[in-house]
């Protein structure tokens, strides 16, 4: 790997973390610079902004959940329940990393937000799709799924998906109790599955998206990293 390299993905590592230790909001790119004794012009050449850093951040991030789905996928038999796999493993929103997704819901999925959460998509579309067609076609043969159109299927299941992605980090964003906000992840839930079913002609039940306790457990642990950073603020005021 070159110098050049090395430093932007020192970088955006150190970005990472102090964005993960005071907010996005609460990180200036001299934040960044002193904690790696970097100079101005040194940042200026990799990265236009702090929020092109975290773009970086996010793009690097979704490829390496892809790397992990298609691991996920080739230890599975069977379309359906790779394609489970793939829906489980590909999400954005998984509890084992809170860290990452309190971020996003941070940032990303604000009103001002869109222009990342579209670079997000397209990185995850680009990776996703040809692994997702493989998957059809094997369900295809296997007559698990019915479908004409395999490649245009498989570009609107995978915006499907991501649909489903952002209307949950909504929820997760809302300040409202955790029985509400779960139940109404839930329903929604239940209803991308069964969309999901009736575009494959699948059986009925056959398609995990999520599943609803880890839905619960990233939620759990969203609002305690929320009250958290609250009681942290009052404590510096």
């Amino acid at each position: 790997m070159r110098k050049g390299d090395l430093r932007r993905d020192e970088l955006l590592a150190t970005a990472e973390r102090l964005f993960y230790a005071k907010g996005y909001e609460g990180t200036s790119v001299q934040d960044i610079l002193t904690e790696m004794n970097f100079s101005k012009g040194g940042f200026y050449h990799h990265f236009d902004s702090k929020l092109a850093v975290l773009q970086a951040i996010c793009e690097q991030r979704a490829r390496e959940i892809c790397d992990r789905a298609r691991e996920a996928v080739a230890a599975q038999q069977g379309a359906v329940n790779k394609l489970n796999a793939l829906f489980h493993d590909s999400s954005l929103l998984h509890n084992t990393n809170t860290n990452f997704v309190f971020l996003l819901i941070q940032v990303a999925y604000r009103e001002d937000g869109a222009l990342m959460r579209e670079k997000m998509k397209q990185s995850q579309l680009e990776q996703m799709r040809d692994l997702l067609v493989e998957i059809l076609e094997e369900g295809v043969r296997s007559q698990a799924f019915f479908v004409t159109d395999i490649p245009s299927t498989a570009q609107m299941l995978i915006r499907f998906y991501m649909q489903f992605t952002d209307e949950m980090a909504m929820l997760l964003a809302q300040e409202d109790s955790e029985e509400k906000i779960l139940e109404s992840m839930v329903i929604k839930l239940q209803v991308y599955r069964t969309a999901v079913e009736r575009i494959l002609v699948a059986p009925f039940g056959s398609i995990v998206l999520c599943d609803a306790k880890e839905l619960r457990l990233l939620l759990q642990d969203v609002i305690k990293r929320r009250l958290r950073e609250r009681a942290d603020e009052m404590l510096r005021t």
